[in-house]
């Protein structure tokens, strides 16, 4: 148990719909936290009113700093290094000197930045991504990317672009106000998830880029996650000045990160959408080609790489199912439970009483190795469409198709002898716990949360930058 006068790191996590902040001291042991806030970020899109995505980042900030007087000066004087990570992908672009951290407080000039387009921005179609230069990259180009977004205003609105001197992640530009930075630093973590990053090299695809008419000015530095980006020039809610700020890292190895206890454990994080991770060893080089595969290869930490099968099918499936009840019940005129959560847990409950040869794929989205598939149901008879049946199916169908994507054979080959279960979908639902152990064949231990920011300041905190 840190004592009170002994150093603690803070981790900053700026994620999609909150920001999350906990403090860890030198027994790595979370001291306060993680508190996470709601960012109500959302804003409309000008630029693309159907597909995009986009958040505002004044709005961003500002829960920052209210989730910074939640935590209060007197443990925030005590942290030496602040280690920022988020949601990868996104882009924002600023003009210099848009930001300031003045007076003890961030000072935005909104009309100097332009809004976050998020990893959710789906103005880049199929068919756009189909008209880009192909990246020397073994990860594949997505809408959303931060790349093809500015692609998309290079072919759209390139005059938009001619305003502003920087881009970057949220993470990159918030560490950029903090620091003070004359031209921002990224790791190679979110520059992979970009696109147009060669991991190995460590460097942008620049030609490819130039020769495609991209505004290679825009993009930042790259440095490894984990080394110093630069320090606090003034005091900020009770942070002192001179304190030590790390290079922005991605939500996904922060997430990993505070909870792989051993090289002998995969995660699996469940939530809206679902993520089986483990780690490769050491000396890994992922293939240089880009294919469909279900898992791709993330930059992790120490210059190693993840394993990750992102599945798009998770609980928002099972939410889809139980709205599709209240529908009908109200089509109806049944007087059934109208709340969600009783919902669920009369589902869990009729679930738990049953055994069903009834065969769901939930992949209602379809998946990023299988664009065109969506879900189905097979072996229909008289004799399963009982509704605890039909709901464990389903749960059955999410866990299977995360194992397809990164099957058991897989990951006993690799020598993965138990996972870790993280997320409250995971912890609230024993259907789903019961699926996933029969599927799996392998121990599995529960935690009710993965949180990026506790991964961001235990890895600062292992870091040297004396």
């Amino acid at each position: 148990m840190a004592t009170k006068d002994e150093p603690l790191q803070l981790g900053i996590d700026i994620g999609t719909s909150s920001v999350k902040l906990s403090l860890v001291g030198p027994d790595c042991k979370v001291v306060h936290g993680p508190i996470s806030s709601p960012s109500n970020a959302v804003m409309p899109s000008v630029s693309a009113p159907h597909d995009g995505c986009e958040q505002s980042v004044w709005l961003i900030f500002q829960t920052i700093e209210e989730s910074l007087k939640r935590i209060g000066s007197k443990l925030l004087s005590r942290v030496s290094k602040i280690g920022v990570t988020g949601q990868m992908h996104g882009v924002v672009l600023w003009k210099s000197k848009a930001v300031s951290l003045c007076e003890g407080a961030l000072q935005l000039r909104s009309s100097d930045v332009s809004p976050l387009f998020n990893w959710q921005d789906g103005r880049c179609s199929p068919a756009f991504l189909a008209t880009l230069p192909q990246p020397n990259s073994h990860l594949r180009l997505a809408t959303g990317h931060g790349c093809a977004t500015l692609f998309w205003w290079v072919r759209n609105h390139p005059e938009y672009l001619d305003q502003f001197d920087y881009a970057g992640t949220v993470m990159d530009f918030f560490v950029s106000a903090l620091c003070g930075l004359d031209q921002p630093v990224m790791s190679v973590q979110n520059a992979a998830s970009w696109g147009y990053f060669n991991c190995q090299s460590g460097t942008w695809n620049t030609e490819i880029l130039s020769s495609a008419g991209f505004p290679t000015r825009l993009l930042p530095k790259i440095q490894e996650p984990g080394s110093r980006a630069g320090s606090m020039p003034i005091a900020w809610f009770g942070l002192s000045t001179g304190t030590k700020v790390g290079v922005a890292m991605g939500d996904l190895p922060c997430s990993v990160y505070s909870v792989l206890d051993t090289p002998t454990d995969a995660v699996l994080n469940m939530g809206t959408s679902a993520q089986l991770v483990r780690s490769m060893p050491e000396g890994f080089i992922p293939d240089g080609r880009t294919d469909p595969s279900s898992v791709e290869y993330f930059v992790y930490f120490n210059k190693k790489y993840i394993a990750v099968a992102a599945a798009l099918n998770g609980s928002n499936v099972l939410s889809t199912f139980v709205d599709m009840l209240l529908r009908w019940c109200s089509g109806l005129g049944s007087n059934g439970p109208s709340d969600r959560d009783q919902v669920f847990t009369k589902l869990i409950h009729l679930a738990g009483e049953v055994e069903t040869d009834l065969v769901v794929d939930p992949v209602l989205l379809g998946e990023r190795h299988r664009q065109s598939d969506r879900g189905s149901i097979s072996n229909l008879k008289p004799g399963n469409t009982d509704l605890g049946g039909v709901f464990r199916a389903i749960c059955r169908g999410i866990i299977t198709n995360i194992e397809s994507m990164m099957p058991k054979e897989e990951l006993r080959r690799a020598g993965v002898e138990r996972i870790v279960g993280c997320g409250s979908t995971l912890s609230q639902n024993m259907i789903l716990k019961e699926e996933l152990e029969r599927c799996f064949q392998l121990p599995v231990v529960y935690r009710d949360e993965i949180d990026a920011c506790v991964g961001a300041a235990l890895f600062v905190q292992s870091t040297d930058w004396s």
